[in-house]
């Protein structure tokens, strides 16, 4: 029998390697946005609507896609399951990122804006009486985009345009990184069979900026320098503890993927 799922946000980042994926899985319908939205059950909805790079200027577009939009479907649709893509930068400034950590942010600070548009969806979906109603919430999603718009991509930009990268940012700042590869394969098991209402996607590992450029430094052969004074990036550890219990997750080692991404936007 046929599982269908429904892909809101399928020419973004996430949604459309989502989309590419479950399109080639067998015995699988995948329904992408249109409008109206498509009639009767939409199966499996995964929501990957969302502003990210440019929210700042995007303030109430920001807002209507986190939270209006999400509310609008689960009001007027009808569906199996939905998953809401939020972000670990839920934890920002906090002391834990375990699933199960207390959140705060400040309205009156407007780097908190996308960080409160994503609770507030996050509240919607976890205050919604079905169980198959769910949030994961992505670390920073390692993959290939065109045009290179997030952190890692950028600077293979910057080291095939330029031979040189310059960070702005310490060598010792660290983030939480997941492969794409792994997010498309985990959101269609968490949107099936997941037994919590929220999940991390993330690596629960630290990789370093130095780690980064070494890599790209060395499969480009590009150089490399931090600006003096640049601020250390620090971020809470995000625990993949769920993923690892319900779905044996072992993430793949960002360091061992970046040669061949490298490649892959060289070769463009």
């Amino acid at each position: 029998m046929s599982t269908t799922f429904t892909i809101l946000g399928s020419r973004g980042y996430v949604g459309s390697h989502l989309t590419e994926y479950l399109r080639q899985q067998n015995d699988t319908i995948v329904q992408v946005d249109s409008t109206p939205l498509p009639s009767g059950n939409l199966g499996h909805v995964i929501f990957c609507i969302g502003v990210t790079t440019d929210f700042a200027s995007r303030l109430h577009d920001t807002m209507r896609a986190h939270v209006s939009k999400a509310l609008e479907v689960l009001e007027t649709c009808e569906f199996d399951s939905f998953t809401y893509l939020s972000s670990t930068r839920v934890y920002e400034r906090g002391t834990s990122g375990e699933e199960t950590a207390p959140l705060s942010a400040d309205p009156s600070n407007l780097a908190d804006y996308y960080k409160i548009s994503k609770i507030a969806g996050e509240a919607v979906c976890l205050a919604h009486p079905r169980a198959t109603v769910r949030v994961a919430r992505l670390s920073n999603v390692l993959g290939f985009e065109q045009p290179p718009l997030t952190f890692v991509p950028s600077l293979i930009r910057d080291a095939l345009q330029h031979g040189r990268i310059v960070l702005n940012t310490a060598l010792d700042s660290a983030k939480d990184y997941i492969l794409m590869d792994d997010v498309v394969r985990l959101l269609p098991l968490i949107a099936q069979h997941g037994k919590e209402r929220l999940y991390n996607l993330s690596s629960g590992v630290q990789t370093t900026h130095q780690e980064i450029v070494d890599s790209i430094s060395a499969t480009l052969g590009s150089s490399y320098e931090a600006r003096p004074g640049g601020a250390r990036s620090t971020f809470p550890m995000t625990a993949a503890t769920r993923l690892r219990t319900e779905f044996g997750f072992e993430p793949t080692p960002v360091i061992e993927r970046l040669p061949s991404l490298c490649r892959q936007y060289a070769a463009l």
